[in-house]
């Protein structure tokens, strides 16, 4: 058995090395541990202390020594059952307050910017656009499916039919339709003028604002502002009377 396969099961280094050491040896005064393993003697008592707070080692006094001694190695095991039943006591007390801290920071957050890179990054925040009822999007983009593929968006799409998200579109002048909207129900689009074909593609969900740039290097810009939200629905809405239906 090595040390690292401890440490892997929740053993701290020293405390390892002690209970190894204490395997290796049989009953022995602390001293013994001090002489073999070269560690100061503060810091053999503490980890024998924890060893025997989780069942794992015990002592008889001789005169005036304490003799210390491993218990039986079925003992890891029934320590590590403990940990379990702690563990999952500390889920359910967790999921009972994450509802109460989610209101709290909702409480406190009017304003909010996060940046995403990377393909996982867009797909992070379009993930949280599926948890909106409806969304905007000004500006949509071949690179978009380039990026991402068909396939992504064809199951994207998917999942906004079948949670009966209302989508609205402004799509580029020169957008390939390759998903076929006109056919989705929840969903109504227009073609922008292509003078205002759009570089970035935006969405517009829950009071948030997301800017996709769709580079070789990909980055979203995902802001929680209500004045921006608000003046990025102005600008839609201008931008959508301006425009011809699909």
């Amino acid at each position: 058995m090595e040390l690292q396969d401890l440490q892997n099961i929740g053993f701290a280094k020293n405390e390892a090395l002690v209970y190894l050491t204490l395997l290796q040896t049989g009953s022995v005064p602390a001293a013994v541990l001090v002489k073999r393993l070269g560690i100061h003697r503060n810091i053999i008592y503490d980890n024998l202390e924890k060893l025997i707070e989780k069942g794992l080692a015990s002592f008889i006094v001789e005169g005036t020594r304490r003799i210390f001694t491993a218990t039986t190695p079925d003992n890891i095991l029934e320590y590590l059952e403990q940990k379990k039943d702690a563990l999952n006591k500390e889920i359910l007390l967790a999921n009972k307050i994450i509802p109460q801290i989610k209101l709290l920071r909702e409480g406190n957050r009017e304003q909010e910017a996060q940046i995403f890179r990377g393909i996982k990054g867009i797909k992070k925040v379009l993930a949280e656009v599926l948890k909106a009822k409806e969304n905007w999007v000004l500006g949509m983009t071949n690179r978009s499916t380039e990026l991402l593929g068909e396939t992504y968006w064809k199951n994207y799409n998917v999942k906004v039919e079948a949670n009966k998200i209302k989508e609205r579109f402004l799509i580029n002048h020169d957008f390939k339709d390759v998903y076929n909207f006109k056919h989705m129900r929840n969903v109504t689009a227009r073609i922008l003028p292509q003078e205002l074909n759009q570089i970035t593609e935006i969405i517009l969900f829950n009071g948030y604002v997301a800017i996709f740039i769709y580079s070789q290097q990909p980055i979203v810009f995902l802001i929680k502002d209500t004045n921006l939200f608000e003046t990025y629905q102005g600008q839609f809405e201008f931008l959508w009377r301006l425009s011809k239906p699909k």
